[in-house]
């Protein structure tokens, strides 16, 4: 006869509470009570976790890759920075990651204030000739259009001709209401980003805390291990679980490198358009947009949209006239028809490395990398960004990267055959 076990056998034991109750205070309970200080403290953790790997390839000697293929060849070339050690490693990131967190909201602040200036004084010194060809624009629709646009007296107000004098009557007072809506746009701007102030210091924050997590990383890995552990006996159970944690953590780095990967590739090519297009940029412009427009591009499938509305931001408020290189003014159609050109073009590029981020870069270099099917990233990203916005889209990125993990773990214990591997066996045969 078996015997009947009563109600304290069925508890778990210290172990398996400690787990249960690990869970519940830090997890369970966090997202139930507090989503978003678990969400902010979460994705902190998880860029933390991601980033690990490539500090211990750094601190043994590993360096970048920079290259191009060219006709089928790799061209490269190594760059090893030479850390002493994984401390120093640490140290240096860091620093960096603080630094960067710290400036880079002043400085987005600076660039957006100094664009509207330039754009108040563009604009102050082309509205004469903005109004006049908006007056040889109506009168000419005038002119062959009289039926549709009537002449009719304008001292009562209500017909086309003459528009021309009542736009001059008028020019005065429309610059005036410019002056004073830039003004009240540089307002706008300054107080939008002390809106943001909140945000800045947890980002703030969160650099901090990368840098005290790689740096007590031993510690917490022993922490963690241990009580994953003690609270699973079962040994086969207590293998699996650990492995899928090193799996997610080799995803999330995967991903990150991948993601600087395509941003890098998709920056220098906005620089070398910026330098063959007629945009008249400086140099110190193409690097700052070239590097905004990568970075942003980069995000996977909606990207490309976010940097068209970059562009037509950046180039539709540099309303100076003229076409040419490095400030050299070359040919010029007009302040309107050269804004419309230089609009165009950079809005174009952007147009298609969206199209080579999404269909090319991304499933390529991170859908390669993780081992995922163009569908499967494009279904993630869609479906989060979408339904969650921005952020709910990293989310959901973290979460494909949960299955991408047990996916792995279900192909190294033989559950589920690596097609990819017999793809690459047949190739080999």
């Amino acid at each position: 006869m078996s015997e009947q076990r009563g109600f304290v056998d069925y508890l778990p034991g210290p172990g398996g509470f400690a787990l249960w109750l690990y869970a519940l205070v830090f997890i369970f309970a966090p997202l139930l009570l507090a989503y978003k200080g678990f969400a902010y403290i979460f994705g902190v953790v998880i860029f933390a976790i991601g980033l690990r790997p490539h500090v211990v390839k750094l601190a043994e000697g590993r360096g970048f890759n920079f290259g191009m293929r060219w006709r089928g060849e790799e061209r490269h070339k190594t760059f090893k920075p030479g850390f002493a050690s994984e401390k120093s490693v640490v140290r240096v990131l860091s620093i960096l990651l603080v630094a960067f967190t710290m400036l880079v909201v002043p400085f987005l602040a600076y660039i957006l204030q100094y664009q509207a200036l330039v754009f108040y004084k563009q604009l102050n010194t082309q509205l004469p000739t903005i109004i006049a060809k908006l007056t040889l624009f109506f009168d000419a629709a005038h002119d062959k259009l009289p039926n549709i646009i009537p002449d009719v007296d304008t001292v009562e107000g209500t017909g086309w001709q003459g528009l021309s004098s009542l736009l001059n009557q008028v020019a005065g007072d429309a610059i005036a209401d410019l002056k004073t809506g830039l003004k009240k746009m540089s307002s706008n701007i300054v107080a939008l980003i002390g809106g943001l102030l909140g945000d800045w210091v947890k980002l703030v924050i969160g650099a901090i805390i990368v840098g005290t997590i790689l740096g007590s990383w031993d510690k917490e890995v022993k922490m963690h291990r241990a009580i994953i552990s003690g609270g699973i006996k079962d040994k086969q159970l207590r293998a699996n679980v650990l492995r899928y944690g090193e799996l997610y953590q080799d995803g999330v780095s995967l991903f990150l490198i991948g993601y600087l990967e395509v941003a890098v590739t998709l920056s220098l090519l906005y620089m070398v358009a910026m330098i063959i297009l007629p945009l008249g940029l400086g140099i110190g412009a193409i690097l700052f947009m070239g590097l905004v427009l990568g970075f942003s591009t980069a995000i996977p499938k909606i990207g490309g949209i976010f940097a068209m509305g970059i562009s037509f931001l950046l180039m539709a408020t540099n309303i100076d006239p003229g076409l040419g290189w490095f400030g050299w003014q070359v040919v010029s159609f007009g302040v309107v028809a050269d804004v419309i050109i230089r609009t165009s073009l950079l809005m174009a590029v952007s147009k298609l490395m969206g199209l080579l981020e999404a269909y090319s870069y991304t499933p390529e270099i991170i859908g390669a990398r993780l081992g995922m099917t163009k569908m499967q990233i494009i279904a993630t990203i869609i479906i989060w960004a979408v339904g969650a916005g921005f952020f709910g889209m990293i989310w959901g990125i973290w979460i494909s990267l949960s299955f991408q993990a047990a996916l792995r773990l279900a192909q190294e214990r033989g559950d589920i055959v690596d097609v990819n591997a017999v793809a690459a066996d047949k190739d080999a045969a």
